[in-house]
């Protein structure tokens, strides 16, 4: 008996560069998206860091924001025009105006409705008053968004029903 031998069909030279072409030019189209994707990612990300870069340095200086407020919260009873008061006084208006120009706004908070994406919630106290609840009603350390994002949440005490 004899063997019949199944003759493969022959590629064409032609038919096999075609299909090296279409693979080229598919690799070449996707390393192409892959470089603007890469573009758009960098651009994005010096964007952002152009924006809150300054974060890691105004956090901290947040502390000192605090403790000129305690200090001006000292002013003098009598009226008298303390130099030193007034020191501290300018030395904070042009320390807050600085921060402003970068970007950092204060999140106001008492009389607000309770918002945790804003606030933070330390304590609760019942109130008789019904507009009162669920509103921060006291303040006990101001919050900070720099360009729109919360860096430091504003801690509060909410008014609850009795």
């Amino acid at each position: 008996m004899e063997e019949k031998t199944v003759k493969k069909p022959r590629v064409k030279k032609a038919d096999k560069q075609a299909e090296e072409i279409n693979e080229l030019k598919d690799k070449l189209l996707r390393l192409q998206a892959e470089f603007e994707n890469y573009k758009k990612r960098s651009k994005t990300e010096l964007e952002e860091m152009a924006k809150y870069g300054a974060q890691g340095l105004i956090v901290p200086l947040l502390g000192v924001i605090d403790n000129l407020e305690r200090a001006l919260a000292l002013k003098p009873e009598d009226g008298s025009n303390d130099k030193h008061f007034n020191g501290v006084e300018m030395i904070h208006k042009q320390f807050v105006e600085i921060l402003k120009a970068n970007g950092l706004e204060k999140i106001e908070a008492e009389g607000m409705k309770f918002d945790p994406s804003y606030h933070q919630g330390v304590m609760n106290e019942a109130v008789d008053d019904e507009e009162l609840v669920n509103k921060v009603i006291a303040e006990f350390q101001k919050g900070y968004m720099l360009n729109k994002k919360v860096i430091r949440p504003t801690m509060v005490k909410i008014g609850i029903k009795e």
